[in-house]
């Protein structure tokens, strides 16, 4: 009887002779076909020019050698992943140490297996080969066969996300927390006369990159399923468990970095009917280059809020108007007192939020709270809004404090966005992303580009402009923005990366 030793040494010899017998300059006709036909790419012809698209989603350095202590040689490269966080392909260089030769690697991978080509560059030669990988979350194991190769060994690190890579000198560290306002009983369930008003709350912080703690899950099942369903068109293609496939930044049960003595902190309102994990790109890097970031998900308000004894509190079906308005100002001014007293009391972050450096902004409905957190209460330094819609009524005089209007294309002079514009005094923007929609200011665009490739992503409402892009024009204004406002950095940085984006049209007071 075969032990498992055995077995994967038999599996793997089958491997090669089917590589031998149906390849001659790649590799098995039927399979190759196959998987090309799933990916949707050509391995032989990948190239470092046609592999980038605003950002690699991963990368990934190690040795390789003729036996397993890989001590022949170097290879450094990127992947990109196509509908899971397993399959994808990859674009390397490899150096042998002995001879200072150089060259290329490329090919795909499919769970376990890779197919490839390894190039030469001293005279071009190139060798076809497969092989078999295993991986855990950070690193990775191959063994290949090809025509002159021989067995070659592989062992390196990597990472991976769906989402962008950080530009920051920071990780994340995050941690979930459960909130009851008691002062404030909870106006949607008006029967209930015990009934306070709660919310969720997840603190996003910067730790040290060299920190490996488990990375957190993109969001749980109920909530993936309720993101599902809010599709315009049925999405039965995409399993029920691929919110595992994300692979955000952020890691459980790190300790702040002492980088930096203290941080300015942002708090983040969802808009409505939405939740603050769709939006994950826009706050991670912000994190990365020393922000905590306070993201919140209101109950009856939010698309749907997940507590920790397993309740699920879905968007009231009844129109509330300024009951929900108000509810999600008065929830973000909660979570800010909630904010300073962690700095108070809290021995994970005691002394290390800069109180005095306060900001906020949101996206639609959490946009318009924004607007009106920063008019009502003094705490908030300066607001930028995601495509926000805005009540007047609230701030019935001028908002004197830096803030920016981030709008979709068409919008610019939009009634309710021009009132908002002449209401707001000097350092004001007004920024409009051409090719943007209102939805479009979510992670979702960049998902579905993974989970169903087939489906033109305009027509789920995601406009003409590629999601990695809008994601990448986004994160950096933001970035800046609060970087000029809670970090000191000029106003001129600003305007020069407004004025450096061809779809980016803005005014300025």
């Amino acid at each position: 009887m075969l032990n498992r030793k055995n077995l994967k040494i038999t599996i793997f010899t089958s491997l090669v002779v089917f590589f031998l017998v149906f390849s001659n300059v790649f590799v098995s006709a039927s399979f190759v076909k196959n998987l090309k036909e799933k990916e949707k790419t050509d391995i032989s012809n990948i190239s470092l020019n046609e592999f980038e698209d605003e950002w690699y989603d991963g990368n990934f350095e190690g040795s390789w050698g003729k036996t397993n202590d890989c001590s022949d040689g170097e290879i450094v490269g990127y992947l990109n992943l196509r509908r899971s966080s397993s399959v994808g392909y990859f674009f390397g260089e490899w150096n042998e140490y002995e001879t200072n030769i150089t060259g290329s690697m490329n090919g795909i991978f499919r769970n376990n297996i890779l197919l490839g080509r390894i190039t030469n560059r001293i005279d071009g030669i190139s060798t076809s080969y497969i092989g078999l990988i295993t991986s855990d979350e950070t690193s990775f194991k191959a063994l290949i066969f090809g025509l002159g190769l021989s067995f070659v060994h592989l062992f390196g690190n990597y990472e991976s996300s769906f989402l962008p890579p950080l530009t920051g000198e920071f990780g994340i560290g995050v941690k979930s927390k459960y909130l009851i306002d008691e002062t404030r009983l909870e106006e949607f369930t008006p029967d209930d006369p015990d009934d306070y008003r709660e919310m969720m709350i997840q603190i996003w912080y910067p730790i040290d990159k060299n920190i490996t703690n488990p990375r957190i899950d993109y969001m749980d099942g109920p909530t993936f399923a309720w993101l599902k369903a809010r599709s315009p068109v049925p999405l039965f293609t995409i399993p029920d468990n691929a919110y595992t496939y994300v692979d955000p930044h952020g890691r459980m049960d790190a300790a702040l970095s002492n980088a930096q003595d203290m941080y300015p902190v942002i708090i983040f309102s969802p808009g409505y009917d939405g939740v603050y994990q769709i939006y994950t790109s826009l706050i991670e890097d912000l994190v990365s280059h020393g922000f905590v970031v306070v993201s919140i998900n209101h109950p009856y308000v939010s698309g749907i809020t997940v507590f920790p004894d397993g309740r699920k509190i879905y968007v009231s079906d009844i129109p509330t108007g300024d009951m929900s308005l108000r509810s999600v100002v008065e929830d973000a001014k909660f979570v800010l007192d909630n904010v300073i007293e962690m700095n108070n009391t809290d021995p994970d972050f005691e002394g290390r939020f800069d109180d005095s450096k306060i900001g906020m902004y949101g996206h639609s409905y959490g946009g318009a709270s924004t607007s009106i957190c920063c008019y009502e209460d003094e705490r908030f330094v300066c607001g930028l809004t995601l495509d926000g819609v805005f009540y007047l009524d609230y701030i019935p005089e001028i908002l004197e404090k830096p803030f920016l209007l981030m709008i979709a294309e068409n919008r610019f002079n939009d009634d309710n966005v021009q009132d908002m514009w002449n209401n707001l005094n000097e350092d004001a923007y007004k920024v409009e992303i051409k090719g943007s929609t209102h939805f479009a200011y979510t992670d979702v665009g960049v998902l579905l580009k993974h989970l169903v490739p087939l489906i033109p992503i305009n027509l789920l409402g995601f406009g003409s402009i590629a999601p990695k892009r809008h994601v990448n024009i986004t994160r950096m204004i933001e970035l800046i923005f609060f970087e000029v406002y809670l970090k000191s950095r000029s106003v001129e940085d600003l305007l020069a990366s407004l004025v450096s984006y061809d779809e980016v049209e803005f005014e300025f007071k």
